[in-house]
């Protein structure tokens, strides 16, 4: 009898890799707090844990509140899809198994699920909210892939990336924004700066 094949699952992540917040933070925060930010400004160079921060010159604790309000907004709820991500998630589904592996609280499950029908329906098997923030929890989303036996973590964050390279899970380092542009990157991550990058990489064509 023959064996079925089981496709390799593949996490991608789900803010600036699916969903443009990049785009949606400067909009709400020019309308709300009156700033001036064209896309440019948003694309300085520095550290994912505090990017917000040197953009808005505003502390840790002040900037927390302005993203909280943003998180509860239609803004957020409203995310745009990524530029080509769908024509791409069609092609890869057809070869790999793919999940959503996205560090969203518990305010987000809905939401996620909604904009997940609305803009990629049938595109993924099963979607993982990881307690990253706010619970002391240890959770990572290399931690999460590892369990589900993910072959390959996509997502805009070095961070995740490397944690999940130094689990054994390829990992590809999506975009080009001002929080990711490591420019020596260790073995076994990637870079795509956009969709089409992706299904070259995995699709082999």
């Amino acid at each position: 009898m023959l064996m079925k094949m089981t496709k390799k699952i593949i996490a991608i992540d789900a803010d600036d890799t699916l969903f443009d917040e990049n785009t949606a933070v400067r909009h709400f925060m020019n309308n709300h707090y009156g700033f001036k930010h064209t896309a440019k400004d948003y694309l300085v160079e520095g550290p994912f844990d505090n990017y917000w921060e040197n953009i808005w010159h505003k502390n840790s604790a002040e900037t927390t509140t302005m993203y909280e309000e943003f998180v509860v907004s239609s803004y957020k709820e409203n995310l745009k899809p990524i530029t080509g991500a769908l024509s791409v998630l069609n092609e890869l589904n057809k070869q790999y198994d793919l999940v959503i592996v996205t560090s969203r609280d518990q305010r987000g499950i809905k939401m996620t699920h909604s904009s997940l029908a609305l803009h990629y329906p049938n595109i993924f098997s099963d979607v993982h909210f990881v307690p990253l923030w706010g619970d002391g929890s240890e959770a990572t989303k290399a931690k999460i892939c590892s369990e589900i036996g993910a072959s390959y973590l996509i997502d805009d964050c070095f961070e995740h990336c490397l944690l999940a390279a130094e689990a054994g899970i390829s990992a590809i380092l999506f975009g080009d924004y001002g929080w990711n542009r490591q420019q020596n990157l260790p073995k076994g991550i990637i870079r795509c700066k956009d969709w089409e990058a992706v299904r070259r990489a995995l699709c082999g064509k």
